[in-house]
């Protein structure tokens, strides 16, 4: 017995051809939402954790960026941003938060401006505006001055 060999070289039959079409169509696109999953697992989920990345990242890229004119007022600009937003939160967190934040800039721009070789002011400077900031994000107003209000 011999079968009879078919060969479809000559048809138009592509529904083979069809159905690896929309199978690679849906496979396709499943592929943004594993690279998303991917990127949220890899993503922080805490403050403490973004300012670890930002800090890492951040200190890699400024030490290989040459000086740039633009770059000190755009920094000023940032911190004259966390400054504003500092005392938005006034009422909310009371006014250690922005005092610290304002002691701070205040020491930074001593450091920067006015006493340019006095290192401990600058570190001083960031310490205080880092106390700023953890201060607004985990504190809550003294009950005393809830009741002023």
């Amino acid at each position: 017995m011999t079968t009879p060999s078919t060969c479809n070289c000559g048809t138009s039959d592509t529904s083979g051809n069809k159905n690896w079409q929309q199978v690679s169509k849906r496979s396709a696109r499943t592929v943004p939402s594993i690279l998303l999953s991917i990127l949220i697992a890899f993503f922080p989920k805490c403050p403490m954790c973004w300012a670890v990345y930002m800090s890492m990242l951040g200190s890699i890229g400024m030490s290989k960026v040459p000086y740039m004119p633009w770059l000190l007022p755009v920094l000023l600009t940032f911190l004259l941003f966390h400054i504003a937003m500092q005392y938005r939160t006034i009422k909310q967190k009371g006014p250690l938060p922005f005092s610290c934040s304002l002691l701070g800039a205040t020491c930074l721009l001593l450091a920067r401006f006015t006493f340019p070789g006095m290192k401990w002011l600058l570190l001083t400077g960031m310490f205080f505006i880092i106390a700023g900031s953890l201060l607004s994000t985990f504190s809550t107003r003294p009950a005393r001055l809830q009741q002023q209000v």
